[in-house]
């Protein structure tokens, strides 16, 4: 252990925190002092590098998946942070075993997702994505006319949220400004909804009555596959779907089934079931935006993110419970 001596004869102990992925470190300046393990700007550690770190690290920063081996090899964590809101790439389960509270940053995520769904939601319905490829691949002049390619406007649409929670919030407040129905669907009503007119409805009202259904809830087994392939039969085939979530929230394969015969009218796809890998079918559609899981990626969010990271870190250092622990089990007793 290395210690550092102030001037005022206070001790301070150097934690060894592990970041497990290069994202930018300008976020991390209140970790300023402590030992910090991260790797060159866009790579990770090796799972073997991860082994051998972990062992006499405090704290780390999960941007990749931390299963058992690599849990159980940190027999001294005091806390493992999320990079963000999703932790289904965490083995929470062997953390609270091993007594490691896990947390997650899910407020600086906000508002980067939102923006980026109701983009989708625009691209898709003005055909921005579509127009755009054709205007760079075919002669222009082709293209233009009045009355052709038209695209449906979001004002007037009713908007089907699943997972009203901070992100899905942040979507419906948008969406209320550009003249949309919101209905939506959550383990409860949610009361700050209802002045604003929004409707909680079951899955299946909201997916036959949507023009535009937006993904918002977590990966869990209760979430696993809810986009059934009957789900997607109830929707409209003027209707499109969003998702920003988790991939295998949607059976994607219906999913594809649905797109390729034209029952629905189009999707925009931040994540997916496999991924990085994509499903060659979807990359051949001309009805599907793909973006490569970007809800998060802008500069200004990430240094956030690791802001938030670093506070949590700081206070289970001190011996604080952080905020956002998604196992308080861990404190019981």
């Amino acid at each position: 252990m290395r210690v550092h001596f102030h001037s005022e004869s206070r001790v301070f102990h150097v934690a060894k925190i592990i970041v497990t992925f290069g994202v930018p470190s300008e976020g991390f300046r209140a970790l300023s002092g402590h030992e910090l393990h991260i790797p060159p700007a866009g790579e990770s550690f090796s799972r073997q590098e991860l082994l051998s770190l972990l062992g006499d690290a405090d704290a780390v920063l999960a941007c990749t998946a931390l299963d058992r081996e690599l849990i159980e090899a940190g027999r001294r964590l005091k806390l493992i942070v999320c990079y963000g809101a999703g932790y289904d790439n965490i083995d929470v389960h062997a953390a609270t075993e091993c007594g490691v509270p896990v947390a997650n940053t899910p407020d600086s995520v906000t508002a980067p997702t939102a923006e980026l769904a109701i983009a989708l939601m625009l691209s898709l319905g003005r055909r921005v994505a579509e127009l755009n490829t054709r205007m760079h691949n075919t002669d222009p002049q082709t293209l233009f006319g009045m009355g052709k390619h038209m695209g449906c406007t979001l004002e007037g649409c009713t908007l089907g949220i699943v997972g009203m929670g901070r992100i899905g919030g942040k979507v419906a407040d948008i969406a209320h400004a550009l003249g949309m129905r919101v209905l939506y669907t959550a383990h409860a009503p949610k009361a700050a909804r209802e002045p604003l007119g929004d409707q909680y409805v079951s899955l299946t009202q909201l997916m036959t009555e949507s023009d535009f259904v937006s993904l918002h809830c977590p990966h869990t087994a209760q979430t696993h596959n809810l986009i059934s392939r009957e789900m997607i039969a109830l929707m409209k085939p003027t209707a499109f779907l969003i998702n920003t979530a988790r991939g295998p929230v949607v059976d994607e394969q219906a999913l594809v089934e649905a797109l390729q015969q034209r029952r629905i009218a189009g999707a925009a796809l931040d994540v997916f079931t496999s991924e990085p890998a994509v499903n060659p079918a979807l990359c051949r559609l001309e009805n599907v935006i793909l973006t490569p899981h970007i809800g998060s990626n802008t500069l200004y969010t990430r240094n956030q993110m690791a802001e938030a990271a670093s506070e949590r870190i700081l206070d289970a250092l001190a011996g604080r419970r952080p905020q956002n622990v998604v196992n308080p089990q861990v404190y019981a007793g």
